[in-house]
């Protein structure tokens, strides 16, 4: 098999300069990326039964299909979100330090997640264009970089979709979530985003990409704006879930 200048880049690379995995600190044995086969035998994905709306892990066995009652009682604008993993552990640790250190070799290890939970539940094909969960521009530039949008990015490539930054944007800088309850988290989220260049979503299937997923209030409010900006399908995939 043929090997791809970028794998004989990460080869020589690998050579000069192992990569260490974040996860054991051991020299990584999985090549082109960072987290070692061990590590990554022990992620928490998810593949128990879920919410066939938002995802949500279900407690206990269950054999059918079912709403959780989050999504019964407050029905979210997404169609469907999945997430790869819990967010925890190693992917917790590695998720902190691609989106607060910097730790930006990560990405495709993250990538990887996100397209392997794209493939297993939902048609890639049929997906139109790929756009991040913005930042407000003074947190962007506090952070120099949207970890959601380089994934996105990444993950549009991958499947060969239009990556798209410019038509949802943050107009109002929230206050942080990681404290709020739900109901919180929608009312403080609320009216924050809005949709610029409503023609390039239109009538089409929209996914929309971050790193976590917690209540889903802020997947949500963009799939709101987006559907009233006239998407037809708003899917959202996420790294982990809180």
């Amino acid at each position: 098999m043929r090997l791809r200048l970028t794998d004989i880049a990460d080869r020589v690379a690998d050579w000069f300069y192992p990569r260490v995995c974040p996860g054991c600190g051991e020299l990584c044995d999985r090549p082109g990326r960072h987290l070692c086969w061990s590590c990554f035998a022990r992620l928490d994905l998810h593949t128990q039964a879920h919410c066939s709306v938002c995802g949500h892990p279900a407690e206990g066995r269950v054999a059918h299909a079912f709403v959780c009652g989050a999504c019964t009682a407050a029905p979210p604008a997404f169609d469907r979100a999945r997430s790869a993993g819990r967010f925890t552990g190693v992917l917790r640790e590695q998720v902190h330090q691609f989106k607060y250190s910097n730790a930006l070799w990560l990405k495709n290890d993250l990538a990887d997640l996100l397209q392997g939970c794209l493939g297993a539940h939902f048609a890639p094909e049929a997906v139109d264009v790929v756009l991040p969960v913005p930042l407000h521009p003074a947190r962007q530039r506090e952070r120099s970089y949207n970890q959601a949008g380089m994934l996105a990015r990444e993950l549009a490539q991958r499947i060969d979709r239009r990556f798209d930054d410019r038509s949802l944007v943050r107009t109002r800088q929230t206050e942080t979530q990681t404290h709020l309850d739900a109901a919180h988290r929608r009312s403080n989220i609320l009216g924050a985003f809005e949709v610029r260049r409503p023609e390039w979503v239109a009538h089409r299937c929209v996914l929309l990409v971050d790193d976590v997923m917690t209540t889903g209030a802020t997947l949500a409010e963009c799939a709101r704006v987006l559907k009233k900006a006239g998407a037809r399908t708003v899917w959202a995939v996420t790294v982990a879930r809180g």
